[in-house]
């Protein structure tokens, strides 16, 4: 098969022949060395030789072989000891991260920003089908290395820069995780009829996705596998009861013209960012599936599994802000609950409502505790010391993390959706197109990628032209970025309210400056 020949060639698992050159994969078994073995040897000498550390993994241990808790971190999975999920697991776990009310906050804003329902349906099925082919994409690289996406990112990115790119991703999931929190929260003071505060409703919905978290790759998936059918049933649900507030006119917009222009390319930016921001953690849930699993399926099974519920939810979503815009009654709910009041408004009767908001509050757990493990993940991968701290350490940490900015920012949900995802789609755009790039041009002509050297400074890239060129992609994206906080230059001139050209500023000076870089490079180390 095409495929199978395909990656065959690009991905290998090299061996240092005492000549110092690569070794064919097919020479003799005696020469083979685990290439992980050394690093794990260094982490190990680090555990041992402190109390602390040493009793935290042992205690990890003790909980693995109790309750099948997950105790490896980001170690690359080889092939004899890949446990794969079933391969409908990669779609099936996307719906359970985003077949939830997430995303009506994030479709809601069309409406806010002057759109016309109608204008903001069609903005959000483009601008999902565009930006979840990147997270599509990244997401077949892990299969054949094993790897987690912000380690196969060191192909391009270097050791280093990698790390950077993690640092980055923590960001991204940190936001989304806040997001899905706040929603959470609220949900559940309106079930209570406010007789408990905002904050201890964020503090369950983010100690339940840390507890679900710590338990890693095998209890995730399960979890995930299963936990988007109640969502959907409710979201249908949803749909149809909250249709009696929907609009009249749906093809009202508030605005016209140019400004009507800026509004669509800011609403479209910040729908491209949400879909493109999934690409740094994609491939972290596929590194048990088999090296020879089609790409094209792999492909094609995240973009459904992303886009679909994406859609669907984003387009509930935009009626929603049109109630609010609409509808002085239910904008005064919103404007007093939020989002999570609102939701449970529309819903009848009152018994059912309280109970659908109570679920509701539950499917929040798949997004927190997707962002609360990849970020564990990205942590572990800023070198031994920090692999060397067991991973539900880190979870702990990142969730007292998500749990301090979503109870600061719980009043300021509009403007953390406005302003974080736009800016997450522009580095995580640049993110996706420099490993394309990497692999479709370079990687070739390098000879793939060599599975043994990934941890390694000597034969991974110095990783200076990925670097460069992320922070070139940035750079340009606040020529064209439009924010509450800041309207760069060139979106000023695009309507009194500005409109974001960041996205397309990225893309032109990424596919320029990298390749030119990356060659430069190339040539200089010969890596």
């Amino acid at each position: 098969m095409e495929v199978e020949r395909e990656q065959k060639s690009l991905w290998h698992v090299g061996i240092e022949s005492h000549e110092g050159s690569l070794a064919s994969p097919h020479e003799s078994d005696c020469q083979a060395i685990d290439p992980d073995d050394a690093a794990e040897r260094r982490m190990r000498a680090i555990q041992q030789g402190n109390g602390v550390l040493r009793s935290l993994r042992n205690f990890e241990t003790w909980i693995d072989r109790k309750l099948g808790v997950e105790a490896m971190g980001v170690e690359r999975v080889p092939d004899d000891k890949r446990r794969p999920p079933e391969i409908l697991n990669m779609m099936f776990f996307w719906f359970s991260v985003l077949i939830s009310p997430t995303l009506i906050p994030v479709g809601m804003l069309g409406p806010m920003f002057g759109l016309s329902v109608n204008t903001a349906v069609i903005l959000t099925v483009f601008a999902t089908l565009l930006g979840s082919g990147v997270p599509a994409f990244t997401a077949t690289l892990s299969p054949p290395s094993g790897l987690r996406q912000i380690a196969v990112s060191r192909y391009a990115f270097g050791i280093w820069g990698a790390k950077f790119c993690g640092f980055l991703n923590i960001i991204v999931n940190g936001g989304y995780a806040v997001i899905a929190a706040v929603v959470g929260g609220q949900l559940l003071v309106a079930v209570s009829d406010n007789s408990i505060p905002l904050a201890a409703g964020i503090i369950i919905v983010v100690g339940l996705g840390f507890l679900v978290s710590v338990c890693g790759f095998r209890i995730i998936h399960h979890y995930e596998r299963y936990a988007w059918m109640v969502a959907l049933v409710l979201i249908c649900v949803t749909f149809g009861q909250s249709a009696r507030y929907f609009t009249s006119t749906p093809g009202l917009s508030t605005v016209h013209g140019i400004d009507y222009s800026g509004c669509c390319l800011s609403y479209f930016a910040v729908i491209f960012g949400l879909c493109c921001s999934w690409c740094p953690i994609a491939g972290d849930y596929y590194v048990h599936y088999p090296p020879t699993t089609s790409k094209w399926l792999v492909f094609g099974l995240t973009y459904f599994g992303q886009a679909l519920p994406t859609i669907f939810i984003g387009i509930l979503g935009n009626y929603f802000g049109g109630i609010v815009m609409f509808d002085a009654t239910m904008a005064a709910v919103y404007d007093a609950g939020g989002t999570g009041a609102l939701i449970m408004a529309t819903l009848r009767p009152a018994g059912w409502a309280k109970f659908a908001c109570t679920i509701f509050a539950l499917t929040f757990l798949a997004n927190v505790i997707a962002n609360i493990y990849s970020s564990a993940l990205c942590i572990q991968l800023w070198g031994k010391h920090f692999l060397a701290v067991p991973r539900f350490i880190w979870c702990g940490l990142m969730s007292a993390i998500v749990l301090a900015i979503a109870w600061g920012g719980r009043n300021k949900l509009e403007d953390i959706i406005n302003n974080l995802l736009s800016i997450l789609g522009y580095w995580t755009l640049a993110f996706g197109l420099i490993l394309a790039v990497e692999h479709f041009w370079f990687r070739p002509r390098l000879g793939g990628y060599d599975l043994s050297a990934w941890q390694d400074p000597a034969r991974m890239p110095v990783g200076v032209a990925g670097t460069t060129a992320l922070l070139i992609g940035i750079g340009f994206s606040f020529l064209g970025m439009d924010q509450t906080w800041y309207i760069a230059p060139v979106a000023k001139k695009i309507g009194a309210y500005g409109g974001d050209v960041g996205d397309y500023l990225v893309v032109v000076s990424v596919l320029v400056f990298y390749p030119l870089l990356r060659t430069v490079e190339i040539r200089l180390t010969g890596r």
